[in-house]
């Protein structure tokens, strides 16, 4: 089992200081949106912003050709709206992966599925880019 840290496209972001924007779930695809924390090695770090301990910037994690998928709890916690009056539904906790199976867990759940490819696609001023696994 492999965590989040040890997987390339993972390794420069904070999961647990990460705030989870939406989950989608459709045919095939499982897409979660994600205000990610960046570590410092990030490529598109840069310092925060007053008042903030990250730097931080919104992506989607993206799982396709997703097989099966199994997603519980995601009604035990209700999410939290911000100053801004943004919803977010909390942290990861852990993500982890073996072979094509990935379990991510936190404030959202427990969500288990199988998919070809895990990827993340940033969004910076209206273009993107990603990387994936």
């Amino acid at each position: 089992m492999r965590a989040h840290r040890d997987q390339e496209i993972l390794r420069d972001l904070y999961l647990g200081d990460s705030y989870v924007l939406d989950i989608r779930a459709s045919r095939g695809v499982l897409a979660i949106t994600v205000e990610f924390a960046l570590a410092p090695e990030h490529p598109a770090y840069t310092s925060p912003r007053p008042g903030e301990q990250y730097c931080y910037l919104k992506g989607v994690l993206l799982f396709e050709k997703v097989t099966d998928l199994s997603w519980s709890g995601q009604l035990s916690s209700r999410p939290s709206q911000d100053p801004d009056g943004s919803i977010d539904y909390g942290n990861i906790d852990a993500l982890t992966m073996e072979g094509t199976r990935y379990m991510v867990h936190g404030d959202l759940g427990a969500i288990e599925l199988r998919a070809s490819t895990m990827r993340i696609v940033y969004s910076t001023d209206g273009s993107s880019s990603g990387g994936s696994y």
